[in-house]
């Protein structure tokens, strides 16, 4: 009985630790440079610049699932996340998201959303540039598909990315 309680808080703590919750601004932009250079001058260092294609499934429970193809300078991973679907005008957007599972084998991914009854709803092509410090990320993305934006979004520590966003909304 001692194990089963010991197993049971061990499965709780693991499963509460996993299913992060994202406190993300983000807004369409008409040019990036001006980001970069903040990001620049404030010592955020540049981590990665990917290719992505993502494919979005969505299901009534109000999650999605999103199945990405990443091109590193050549070097293409494929991942499985899902989300809470929460779309909105809002440029604050608070949800849950899971950790991704990186994968090689395509079926096994179609099956278990099959399985889970996700359908496909649209696919994305852009590139997304992000700068990092210790605690806050910026992602900085040129859609190329289905239609040409930007977008900028600051994540990370509350405090800070309140702080940041207030900051970065008033540069022109």
């Amino acid at each position: 009985m001692f194990i089963i309680k010991i197993n049971e808080y061990l499965c709780y703590n693991f499963y509460s630790e996993v299913v992060m919750k994202e406190y993300e601004y983000s807004k369409c932009v008409d040019d990036l440079k001006k980001y970069t250079d903040y990001c620049e001058k404030n010592d955020y260092i540049l981590k990665e610049k990917i290719s992505q294609v993502r494919t979005i499934y969505r299901k009534s429970d109000s999650t999605i699932a999103r199945i990405t193809i990443n091109d590193k300078n050549g070097v293409v991973t494929k991942e499985l996340d899902f989300k809470e679907d929460k779309l909105s005008s809002q440029e604050l957007i608070i949800r849950r998201e899971s950790l991704p599972l990186n994968f090689d084998d395509d079926s096994i991914i179609f099956s278990i959303l099959e399985f889970l009854n996700y359908k496909k709803d649209n696919t994305i092509k852009r590139t997304r540039y992000i700068y990092e410090n210790d605690k806050v990320k910026f992602e900085f993305d040129e859609y190329i598909e289905p239609d040409k934006r930007k977008v900028i979004s600051v994540e990370g520590d509350k405090e800070l990315v309140d702080k940041i966003w207030l900051e970065i909304s008033n540069i022109n």
